[in-house]
């Protein structure tokens, strides 16, 4: 909206009304006087030519025309200023005419006009045509030419009036406005100027008199007002000077605050900084025993061993490896402060991992006389992807919390899981124990971490498991909670977000000698036995179950013989000669038995070995072991082979570099199954002088050595040997989170983090060394549409497992080409897309690469929007293929 100003809207209101006044009245004026004229000049007119009519029409009865001729000019000359001519037709012809020139044939009127006694009036032109019928004639009339100029001069001068009269009114208006607007806009003006002074912070000027009191006023308000700013200023200039001195006081203490804070920041760096190297030499230092530990320890089981031995080597290796992931803790705590926790996602056995974590924690268990228990849900699937370190980290936290915060009763760890879809689940475990609980207060503070100063009756510790737990479960997209009361007990709980696997992790369970034997089975504690009989139902086992020796008693009353006796007890020094009892009375009706002790204690074994028992297992029992123990006098050759390859040693010449001797006798040991020459060096300049004289296949070098270190002795030779181009692996036991990306950079093919794992060493050279891919082929049946080689590759060169991959594939050809034909015909693209995504996923681990591509490319296809329609080649080209390896697969002997 436009702003108008006082000025102008003062002028607007006084001269809008004065104008529009005296337009109307000059305009009114002008057109009152222009009528009067014309009536005026007309009515002339009229007379005149009635006048002369009358007088002509006598003289020209008498037939005088000499004086119609005078009466005629003499009227024209009395009133020439109106009349230009005034002439005098008889019979359509003019007769006389005052002023000839002025006359025009064409003025005359048509023959036959009839004229009025009134006479014609027309306009033509600039005059006006007063046609007059003579009296007693009818024939014969007057014409007077009245030219209009002087009617118009004086119309023009009517109007020139009424514009003088309008300006005089308008000029009587403006003078006094105008006067007006002196006496208003000059204080107004002065108040503007008032205003912008007070807001410059300056007094303001003094008033000017003006007639309206409002005005006057408002000036001295203003004044006052500035007055009264004034002093405020001065006040607050006061208050600032003061303020500004106490700031620059504060700002003094606070650039020492500063400094004093700056020096503390950057200790506090150098010591992260220290504390990071310290752990990572930590790290290395108790890696490279643990790796000498854990690998010979591997090569140890590997011989011929009685039960008892191999039992306590797996528990030094699983102790070992307890330790080395309480060192990955430490790095994790590390990592933890710095907001660096990786997660790791791989296939693994879920079954696998809880049970040897259960194995783990059973020491303490046993200790307190607590009973362990696992619970996995049968419809739990097995085959899963995500972190096993981690999840086995946030297991084994809580856990053991349970048993070191329970004193009698037991700890019961129940796993479940919620599928999202055939790829996706949700896993569910929890942890109950019958300890004293948590109070509410206590609570709170759960996963916050504990001070070690804060007494507690319950908890006591650090509390940093379970705030590492807390931060790990979150970033394996889950969640982590509990559920206590002081004296009854609480249940811990956590779930993770996991991928299902198409393909089985773990080796199957030698379980098919146990179908539909007979066992008598006696536990009294509830939860062991509900977990253990779970575990024998799903093997197919017929199953007696015992709660009470009163049961166990009715049971042999019956004189039924069993294949398997197994007694679950707990066990302590005075309780030998009873469960010794238990097992006379059991090896009476079973052909084999097999003891569950709460104990690790080897003595306490080999007395009740001594005693009857055919084989003591701790309780929990591992799946694995409990199955291998059962089925074992039912077995015709027990397999302890452990390694996924073949004996034979691949003509490979292999480099290793190591200062530690126990590490280099282990790589040596290990690699001596695989190739037939290695060398050693004890440094990086014995390896590069080395690696000057002779060509290797494959390097393996330790990172930290004396004289030169593995990077200097890499790039080394890379630069000047005949191993340019050969392999070079890096062995190190330093295992920060990029050190792997770092080395990689530096000229390392790969990267093994010690302890050295066997399966992973072997892959390095299948990756690196196409010999050993050779030298690990076996006889396998002739066929144009699998590739053995890269199946035995895709199986980590395992036999057994390439011949189940492939079968498991052969036997879900004939519904899969059923369901696509069904689902083709039902023009089913959801279904058919999801048929080709199994299909596809079976066919990447078992080595039929036509098979593999042709389902790659429909399911790239179908999900990029193409119709079925437009598959229809490809679709049938994958029947023939499926048709011709099922058919391929019938000539096979193997």
């Amino acid at each position: 909206m436009t702003k108008i100003t006082l000025r102008s809207w003062l002028l607007l209101c006084s001269l809008l009304p004065a104008l529009l006044l005296s337009v109307f009245c000059a305009g009114y004026f002008s057109y009152v006087r222009h009528q009067e004229l014309a009536l005026s000049f007309t009515g002339k007119a009229g007379q005149i030519g009635q006048t002369l009519a009358l007088s002509s029409s006598a003289l020209l009865q008498q037939t005088s025309s000499d004086s119609l001729n005078q009466l005629l000019m003499q009227s024209h000359q009395q009133n020439s200023p109106y009349i230009s001519n005034i002439s005098l037709v008889s019979a359509t012809k003019p007769v006389f005419h005052t002023n000839a020139l002025q006359f025009n044939d064409h003025l005359l009127l048509a023959p036959g006009t009839q004229l009025s006694a009134a006479g014609k009036m027309l306009q033509q032109q600039q005059q006006l045509l007063f046609y007059i019928p003579l009296y007693n004639s009818n024939d014969s009339y007057l014409l007077l030419q009245l030219p209009i100029a002087e009617l118009q001069l004086r119309q023009h001068q009517a109007v020139l009036y009424g514009l003088l009269l309008a300006l005089a009114a308008l000029l009587l208006v403006c003078l006094p406005a105008y006067w007006l607007l002196l006496r208003v806009t000059k204080p107004l003006q002065n108040i503007s100027q008032q205003v912008t002074q007070l807001v410059n912070g300056a007094m303001p000027g003094p008033a000017i008199a003006s007639i309206v009191t409002e005005l006057n006023t408002l000036q001295h308000s203003l004044q006052q007002l500035g007055n009264s700013l004034q002093e405020q200023q001065q006040e607050t200039e006061q208050q600032f000077e003061q303020i500004t001195s106490d700031l620059q006081l504060s700002m003094e203490q606070l650039e020492v605050q500063n400094i004093q804070l700056d020096f503390a920041r950057r200790k506090a760096l150098e010591e992260n900084r220290q504390k990071s190297e310290f752990l990572a030499k930590m790290s290395h230092e108790l890696r490279t025993p643990l790796n000498g530990v854990i690998g010979f320890t591997r090569q140890l089981l590997k011989t011929r061993l009685s039960g008892a031995q191999q039992d306590y080597l797996t528990t030094i290796q699983k102790s070992a490896n307890s330790l080395l992931h309480l060192v990955n803790d430490v790095l994790d705590f590390s990592k933890l402060e710095e907001g660096r926790l990786s997660i790791n996602p791989e296939p693994f056995s879920l079954r696998d991992l809880l049970h040897d974590a259960t194995e783990l924690l059973a020491a303490n268990a046993f200790d307190k006389h607590l009973e362990l228990v696992l619970l996995v849900e049968p419809s739990c699937p097995d085959d899963l992807v995500a972190d096993p370190a981690r999840f086995t980290q946030i297991l084994m936290n809580i856990a053991g919390n349970a048993i070191k915060f329970t004193d009698h009763g037991s700890i019961v760890i129940r796993v479940s899981a919620t599928l999202l879809n055939e790829d996706q689940l949700i896993l569910h475990c929890s942890v109950q124990d019958t300890g004293c609980g948590i109070s509410e207060e206590q609570q709170s503070l759960l996963f916050q971490g504990f001070s070690p100063s804060t007494e507690r009756s319950h908890q006591t510790g650090s509390g940093l498991g379970l705030m590492i737990s807390q931060r790990l479960v979150k970033a394996m997209s889950g969640n982590i909670g509990f559920e206590s009361r002081e004296t009854e007990g609480s249940t811990f709980w956590f779930t993770i977000k996991c991928l299902r696997h198409q393909l089985s992790v773990a080796d199957s369970l030698p379980t098919d000698a146990l179908e539909n034997k007979q066992i008598l089975y006696f536990e009294p504690q509830q939860h062991s036995r509900e977990a253990t009989l779970s575990l024998l139902h799903s093997w197919g086992l017929q199953v007696t179950a015992c709660a009470t020796k009163g049961q166990l008693q009715q049971a042999l009353a019956k004189q039924q013989r069993y294949d398997i006796g197994l007694i679950g007890r707990t066990i302590a020094i005075n309780q030998v000669n009873q469960v010794i009892s238990l097992i006379e009375q059991i090896n009476a009706v079973c052909d084999h038995n097999c003891v569950l002790v709460n104990t690790l204690s080897p003595h306490l074994r080999e007395t009740l070995l001594n005693s009857g028992a055919d084989a003591v297992l701790s309780k929990p029992p591992h799946i694995r072991k409990l199955a291998a123990t059962l089925s074992a006098p039912y077995q015709q050759q027990q397999q302890s082979q452990l390694l996924p390859v073949s004996s034979t040693r691949s003509n490979l010449k292999v480099l290793t570099v190591d200062d530690n001797e126990a590490n280099l006798k282990l790589i040596n040991t290990l690699l001596a199954e695989h190739v037939l020459q290695i060398d050693s060096a004890r440094d990086g300049a014995i390896a590069w002088h080395k690696a000057t004289q002779h060509a290797y296949d494959i390097i393996f070098m330790d990172i930290n050595m004396p004289v030169m270190d593995g990077v200097t002795a890499c790039q080394r030779i890379r630069q000047s040997s005949l191993n340019e181009h050969t392999p070079i692996i890096a062995v190190t036991a330093q295992a920060s989170e990029g050190e792997r990306a770092r080395l990689l950079t530096l000229g390392f093919n790969e990267f093994l983090s010690k302890p050295l794992d066997e399966t992973m060493l072997y892959c390095s050279l299948q990756e690196y060394c196409p010999a050993v891919r050779l030298a690990a082929s076996t006889d396998w049946p002739a066929s144009k549409l699998v590739d053995w080689v890269q199946a035995q590759e895709r199986a980590g060169g395992k036999t057994a497992l390439v011949k189940d991959m492939l079968q498991m594939l052969l036997d879900s050809i004939a519904p899969t080409c059923q369901a696509l034909q069904q689902a083709l015909q039902d023009d089913n693209n959801q279904q058919v897309l999801q048929l080709v995504h199994k299909l596809h996923g079976a066919c990447c681990y078992t080595g039929v690469p036509r098979l593999k591509s042709l389902a790659e490319l429909l399911e790239t296809q179908l999900k990029q929007g193409k119709s079925l329609a437009e598959l229809e080649p490809e679709f049938l080209e994958l029947d023939d293929v499926m048709q011709a390896l099922w058919q391929e697969s019938r000539l096979w002997n193997w």
